[in-house]
C-alpha cells in the first residue's frame, strides 16, 4: 500500500497552512502599515511646521520659533552647523529622510516665496518613531498573532475532520463488522444524501452483487461436493471389486490397477482440499497428528511414475522428524505439486527432498524459472512456456500455506533449478 497522510491529518495540515499563510500575511501588512503610518504622521507634522513658517512670514517678515522641540529651522546655508550641511547636501525642495550618527531626520526643504534663500526644518524623529527596542517587541507580538492563527488552524482543523472523518469512519466499521454471511446490504439507509451517502449506496450496490456471487459460490460448492464426490467413491469401489475378482494369472493387470487407484486417491484429497480452501470459516482439524516422514516418503513413491523414461533421480532426505497436527491430505496435496513441478521441469538430473524440523524442502537441477516469471508463478492461471499443467499447482500450494499460517519461499535460477520451502513452524532462535 502505497503511504499517504491520512485524511484528517490532510484537512488539518490544510487549515494549518492556511492559518500560517494568513498570520503572516497579516503581521507582515499590520507591521508595514505601521513603519508607513508612523512616517505618514511626521511628514504630516513636518508640512504643518513649513505652513507654520511661512505663514507667520507672509505677515510679521520674520520667521517665528518652531511648534515641536525636535525641529530645528534654518533659514539659508550660513548659520548651519557641518553635520546638517552633510545631510542637506545634493537636496532638492521637498521632504527627504537622512541619518547623522545613528539618528533619524525628516528635512523640509521650502524655497521662500520673494526671495532666493530656503527654509531648512530638520525634525529629529528618532525619540519618536518605534525603536528598534520596541520593533522587537511589536514583532513579538506579531509572530504571538502568527502562532495564535495556526493554533486556531488545527482547532478547527479537527473539529471539520472530526465532522467530515466521522460518517466515513462509521461507515468503514459497518463494512468491517460485515462478513461473507452477513453482507451489509442496506447501508445507504443510515447515512444523508451527500458524498459519504452516495458512496454508501455503491458499496451497497457491490455488496448485493458480492452476496449474489458468494450465494452462488456456496451453491456451486454443495452441488460440486456432492456431484465430485459419488462418481470417485463409484470408481473406489469399482476398484476394490475388480481387484478381488483378479486371478493370480492377470497379476499384470495390477500395475494399471494400482495407478488408477493412486490417481483417484490423489483426486479425492484435491476435490477435500479445493472444498475447504472454499469455505472461508472451516477451521483447520488441529486433533489430527501424523508423521511428516512417512507421508513425504509415501508421496515420493506414489509420483514415481512421473519420471517415466527420463533420467532423474529423486533423492530422499529426512534430517529430522517432525509431527504436523492438520489432517495429511492438506500437506500432501502441496507436496505433490511441488514434486510434480520438479519432475515436470526437469529433464535429467537429481531432486531433492529434504525434511528439516520445521520445513520440507524439494529442490530440482531443472530448467529454472526467469526473474520475472518468479514473482508471478503463484498466481493462478500462471505457467511456464515448457509447462504441461494449468498453472494451479503452485496457486493451490500458495493458498494452502496462506490458510495454514505456513511460509512458502521459492529460489530459482535459470538453468540451475529451482528450490522450494514448505515452512510450517517458526525457525528456531
Amino acid at each position: 500500500m502505497i503511504y499517504r497522510y491520512s485524511l484528517r491529518a490532510r484537512i488539518i495540515i490544510a487549515f494549518c497552512i492556511f492559518g500560517a499563510m494568513l498570520g503572516i500575511v497579516y503581521a507582515v501588512a499590520v507591521y508595514i502599515s505601521l513603519d508607513f503610518i508612523d512616517d505618514h504622521l511626521i511628514d504630516s507634522r513636518l508640512n504643518e511646521e513649513v505652513e507654520h513658517f511661512m505663514t507667520h512670514h507672509q505677515r510679521y517678515s520674520d520667521f517665528p520659533r518652531a511648534m515641536s522641540p525636535y525641529v530645528t529651522a534654518y533659514v539659508g546655508k550660513e548659520s548651519m552647523p557641518l553635520y546638517v550641511l552633510d545631510m542637506i547636501d545634493g537636496l532638492t525642495e521637498g521632504l527627504h529622510e537622512a541619518y547623522f550618527d545613528k539618528e533619524e531626520y525628516h528635512i523640509a526643504i521650502q524655497r521662500i516665496p520673494g526671495q532666493q534663500k530656503l527654509l531648512y526644518l530638520l525634525y529629529e524623529v528618532s525619540a519618536l518613531e518605534f525603536t528598534e527596542k520596541r520593533k522587537v517587541g511589536i514583532r513579538l507580538v506579531l509572530v504571538a498573532g502568527v502562532v495564535l492563527i495556526v493554533a486556531l488552524g488545527v482547532w478547527i482543523g479537527w473539529l471539520t475532520s472530526r465532522k467530515v472523518i466521522e460518517p466515513v469512519a462509521h461507515l468503514a466499521e459497518q463494512v468491517n463488522r460485515s462478513g461473507p454471511e452477513n453482507l451489509p446490504t442496506d447501508l445507504s439507509k443510515n447515512f444523508f444524501n451527500d458524498e459519504v451517502g452516495i458512496l454508501a449506496q455503491a458499496l451497497e450496490h457491490a455488496m448485493q452483487r458480492v452476496e449474489a456471487f458468494v450465494e452462488r459460490e456456496q451453491q456451486f460448492s454443495r452441488d460440486a461436493s456432492h456431484e465430485l464426490r459419488t462418481p470417485v467413491t463409484v470408481i473406489k469401489g469399482a476398484l476394490e471389486l475388480l481387484k478381488k475378482k483378479l486371478s493370480p494369472n492377470e497379476k499384470f493387470v495390477y500395475r494399471p490397477l494400482e495407478r488408477i487407484e493412486r490417481s483417484v486417491t490423489n483426486m479425492e484429497n484435491i476435490i477435500e482440499t479445493l472444498l475447504w480452501l472454499s469455505r472461508e470459516d472451516l477451521a483447520v482439524d488441529q486433533n489430527q497428528n501424523f508423521a511428516v516422514v512417512p507421508v513425504v516418503h509415501e508421496t515420493i513413491e506414489q509420483n514415481r511414475y512421473l519420471i517415466g523414461n527420463k533420467p532423474i533421480d529423486i533423492e530422499f532426505v529426512p534430517e529430522d522428524t517432525p509431527q504436523l497436527t492438520i489432517p495429511a491430505p492438506l500437506f500432501q496435496i502441496a507436496l505433490t505439486n511441488l514434486i510434480r513441478n520438479a519432475v515436470q521441469h526437469t529433464a535429467s538430473g537429481t531432486i531433492y527432498v529434504i525434511v528439516k524440523d520445521d520445513r520440507v524442502l524439494v529442490a530440482d537441477t531443472g530448467a529454472g524459472i526467469d526473474t520475472d516469471a518468479l514473482t508471478r508463478v503463484t498466481q493462478p492461471h500462471v505457467r511456464g512456456e515448457r509447462s504441461e499443467g494449468f498453472g494451479l499447482g503452485l496457486s493451490i500450494v500458495k493458498r494452502l500455506c496462506d490458510r495454514l499460517g505456513w511460509g512458502f519461499e521459492i529460489q530459482s535460477q535459470v538453468g540451475h533449478g529451482t528450490r522450494v520451502e514448505l515452512i510450517f513452524r517458526p525457525v528456531k532462535a
